[in-house]
């Protein structure tokens, strides 16, 4: 049973109080589930810290554990949406515009054709991103490819 396996089993019911989940947009993406997201509660972060990568700053979960980590999260009030088409969170810029701002709300990014692509971590997310002057995909010549 692995370590995360055995905390959420170990974890004692929370008292009963209405409190909204906060949604949680995953990526499903070649077999494993890529998020980005801040946690203020030290302890899930500790748990879930086996499946950050520093490097690309996001979570990426194989898809055989997702399902502990799901719950895990549902424990912490966050509701996981697993997203499957991606389109609807990519915008693209040129590649050497101003994109710290963009880049530090996406979940991916890739170079092509002197263009700059982002996979964005929700919708607020996008809308900021073509605040900005980034372009959604859809409006361009280009498809998603990670």
């Amino acid at each position: 049973m692995s370590e995360l396996k055995r905390r959420v089993q170990g974890n004692q019911a929370m008292p009963a109080f209405d409190v909204e989940p906060e949604e949680l947009v995953v990526f499903e993406v070649d077999n494993e589930y890529l998020f980005s997201q801040y946690f203020e509660q030290t302890d899930l972060f500790e748990d879930l810290s086996g499946y950050y990568n520093d490097t690309e700053y996001r979570f990426e979960i194989p898809a055989d554990e997702f399902d502990a980590v799901r719950e895990r999260l549902e424990n912490a009030y966050y509701d996981p949406v697993i997203v499957t088409d991606l389109e609807p969170y990519c915008v693209v810029i040129d590649k050497y515009d101003e994109h710290a701002e963009i880049l530090k709300q996406s979940v991916a990014t890739w170079e092509r054709q002197r263009k700059r692509f982002f996979l964005m971590k929700d919708d607020l997310a996008v809308k900021e991103a073509i605040g900005r002057g980034a372009e959604h995909i859809s409006d361009t010549d280009f498809v998603v490819g990670l």
